[in-house]
């Protein structure tokens, strides 16, 4: 089964939830009604060989598998509050290295400001299993109260990412997917700034085109993006920067009437302007879509998808 495909079948459940979930699964985080507010929560792991390889410095996986957890507070534009950690362990592991990566998960979630407040930890039961580290997020909604959703993008948004794209997971396994930073007050500055007027964001974390479609798909619209637009990092492709995915920028959409008011970078970060958001008709379907040597591609499957073909 494809990675896209259980996606759906967990999502089909949604009209079954109970009334006090306020966003199902089909965002970068569900939001939970709670006395006198709301909590925004989300999971996600980093697996040895698939998500960092076997020499990776532990101190670089740890901080891995809290930031790709707040990149999604970011996405949905909240506030980090706290974090569980669920540690399955390889039954070989020195006890150095058990107390070297734990202080090194505590370290980067209160660094990242999400304190570790607990977890779960088990061993595999032979020899040469690998570390698995499976993260739980709580967050707040900006102060505002504003939770930011991928289903929001509207005719004549603009489209925009942020940062560089591509590149991300080094041939030798290093690279800026161990070292990102998660973009929080970019999220936030991005509401202040804009309000409703900001439309979908995403968390740019299986490639540019396949999140951009998700965006598309999410709100219902036709996402028309310009290839020539979109920035890549040095040293790589265009290919690289729509497909490679782990980038954990933030892509989205604000209102036409405030493209005068998106200065050229916020939060220390590089803003591009790469495509506009259009209603569907006969010419342009639901999805994303990337005019490229002359010719529009749907951008669907450019990125990352987990399932038996990879092996996950």
């Amino acid at each position: 089964m494809r990675e896209s495909d259980l996606h759906a079948l967990i999502a089909a459940a949604n009209a079954g939830l109970p009334k006090g979930v306020m966003v199902p699964p089909g965002d970068d985080m569900a939001q939970v009604a709670v006395e006198g507010g709301s909590v925004l929560v989300a999971c996600d792991q980093v697996i040895e060989g698939r998500h960092f390889l076997p020499a990776t410095p532990l101190e670089l996986v740890a901080r891995k598998a809290i930031a790709r957890n707040v990149s999604d507070v970011a996405a949905m534009a909240g506030r980090p509050l706290a974090c569980l950690c669920a540690a399955t362990l390889p039954s070989d592991m020195p006890e150095s290295a058990v107390r070297a990566l734990t202080a090194a998960i505590q370290r980067h979630a209160q660094d990242l400001g999400c304190p570790l407040i607990g977890g779960d930890t088990s061993w595999h039961g032979e020899p040469g299993h690998p570390l698995q580290l499976s993260i739980t997020i709580l967050a707040l909604p900006h102060a505002t109260g504003r939770v930011v959703r991928r289903s929001d993008a509207q005719p004549g948004d603009l489209v925009v990412v942020s940062g560089a794209l591509g590149g991300s997971f080094g041939a030798d396994g290093m690279g800026r997917h161990l070292r990102f930073e998660p973009r929080v007050r970019l999220a936030r500055e991005l509401v202040d700034r804009f309000g409703d007027r900001l439309g979908a964001m995403i968390d740019v974390s299986d490639g540019l085109g396949r999140d951009l479609d998700r965006i598309a798909r999410a709100s219902g619209m036709a996402l028309l993006i310009e290839g020539d637009r979109i920035p890549v990092q040095q040293g790589c492709s265009l290919d690289q920067s729509l497909c490679d995915g782990e980038d954990h920028e933030l892509a989205f959409t604000i209102r036409g009437d405030a493209a005068g008011e998106l200065p050229p970078s916020m939060a220390g970060t590089p803003l591009a302007v790469i495509g506009r958001v259009h209603a569907v008709d006969e010419r342009q379907p639901v999805g994303a879509r990337v005019f490229l040597a002359g010719a529009w591609h749907a951008m669907g499957s450019m990125g990352w998808e987990h399932g038996p073909a990879q092996g996950a």
